[in-house]
């Protein structure tokens, strides 16, 4: 059997998202009949999910959101309107999207020096993806 969010596990979700995207807009909600997936929201919007990977001990939670929209070649002006596109969505002011260097098929989310996520350009999508350890819930009560 898979591992469970169970409703603290949920909290601390959403305290950790809140604080690291520097938005209150961000809610984690358990998603009816499945205990190792959680939904989250921008206001009473849902936005991804987050799933749970529990490997010989190591438990990861993923929240990964696809953004149903068609990539185009990366570049500075790119970079900028995916950054705006976050910013306004995740109700996040803070947030930077930075390019890869030579890799041009993904970009990273930043708040401050701290990396958040990875966005992968897919043929028809950006594909968002967060690893939240368990060690980063730690602190929160």
């Amino acid at each position: 059997m898979s591992a469970a969010i169970t409703p603290a596990i949920l909290i601390k979700l959403q305290t950790y998202l809140r604080k690291a995207f520097v938005s209150q807009a961000l809610s984690v909600r358990a998603r009816p009949k499945k205990s190792d997936v959680a939904e989250v929201f921008v206001n009473d919007e849902p936005l991804g999910l987050i799933t749970i990977d529990d490997e010989d001990g190591d438990v990861t939670y993923q929240f990964a959101w696809t953004i149903k929209e068609k990539p185009q070649p990366i570049s500075l002006q790119e970079l900028l309107r995916i950054q705006t596109y976050l910013r306004e969505r995740l109700v996040s002011k803070t947030l930077a999207v930075r390019g890869r260097g030579k890799l041009k098929d993904s970009a990273e989310v930043f708040v401050g020096d701290d990396s958040l996520a990875l966005i992968s350009f897919s043929k028809d999508s950006y594909d968002f993806n967060m690893a939240i350890l368990d060690i980063d819930l730690d602190d929160i009560v």
